[in-house]
């Protein structure tokens, strides 16, 4: 690759472009390293498809967005997968979330490329909600309600598809403070920062009045007007902003293969490095 003008095809009107034209086994030129950080930056989502990549491919591609980040001991990367045995979250639907929301420093973006997954139509599907559009829905009497509320997000209950409050915290848990309108580091737009599958509690709030709160705002992080679903096919290569989309999974069935390899990406590298 040694043009910087990037090809780009939006692939809806909430998030995302697709980067035609490129095979990413290929040295990356630095201007066009540049030029995908602006359409990241710009786009949330970008879409590579029909790439052949290892492991060693990948984690390349990845530090063109950022330092590759550890938190949670899965090493340099890990595979969301019902084909090895320690495959992350191998079955089911999962709820919207922010991946490592209960850090002190959630992950700025996150890479996904798919290996094997089942037959188009029979789910599977990664669900990406725009949580800045979502703020923007909101009724400003709401907006009014939670500006200065502070939410507190902790380790997964793996069967908490709705938000349930937990003790304060769950004891052994890594939970963090969030302030639940969130203003994106890069931005500065402000972001709906409530995940529903992590969501411990709102401080100053009770328990009943915290859930009713949750409840009512995933509601927006979930209507379709913020949500692009991205069905996946082999050699999708997909690197999002985990702070301004969250993610779900949509059911599929556990006869199909699902093998996608994950990165995770801490501080992004700077757009005009």
């Amino acid at each position: 690759m040694n043009n910087t003008n990037l090809d780009l095809r939006p692939i809806s009107s909430v998030a995302g472009v697709e980067v035609l034209g490129v095979d990413l086994r290929e040295p990356i030129a630095e201007g066009t390293q540049r030029s995908l950080r602006e359409a990241w930056h710009s786009h949330a989502l970008l879409l590579f498809r029909n790439q052949k990549l290892g492991e060693a491919d990948q984690l390349r591609v990845a530090r063109v967005f950022g330092e590759i980040s550890t938190e949670g001991e899965y090493g340099d990367q890990n595979y969301v997968s019902n084909v090895i045995p320690d495959g992350l979250t191998p079955h089911g639907e999962l709820a919207f979330h922010v991946d490592h929301s209960w850090s002190d420093n959630p992950l700025r973006g996150l890479m996904l490329y798919a290996i094997e997954v089942p037959p188009e139509g029979a789910g599977g599907e990664t669900k990406f909600a725009n949580v800045k559009l979502a703020y923007e829905l909101l009724p400003p009497h709401v907006r009014t309600r939670i500006a200065d509320l502070q939410i507190v997000h902790t380790y997964p209950d793996q069967t908490k598809h709705v938000p349930i409050p937990g003790p304060d915290p769950r004891p052994g848990m890594p939970t963090a403070t969030h302030p639940l309108v969130f203003p994106h580091p890069v931005t500065g737009e402000k972001l709906l920062f409530c995940s529903p599958r992590h969501f411990d509690r709102i401080v100053g709030l009770s328990a009943d009045e915290g859930l009713a709160w949750a409840q009512e705002l995933a509601r927006y992080i979930d209507r379709p007007e913020v949500v692009y679903t991205h069905v996946w096919h082999p050699g999708d290569l997909v690197v999002w902003d985990n702070l301004q989309l969250q993610h779900a999974r949509t059911n599929f069935d556990r006869s199909y293969r699902r093998h996608l390899r994950r990165t995770q990406i801490g501080m992004p590298a700077a757009v005009t490095a």
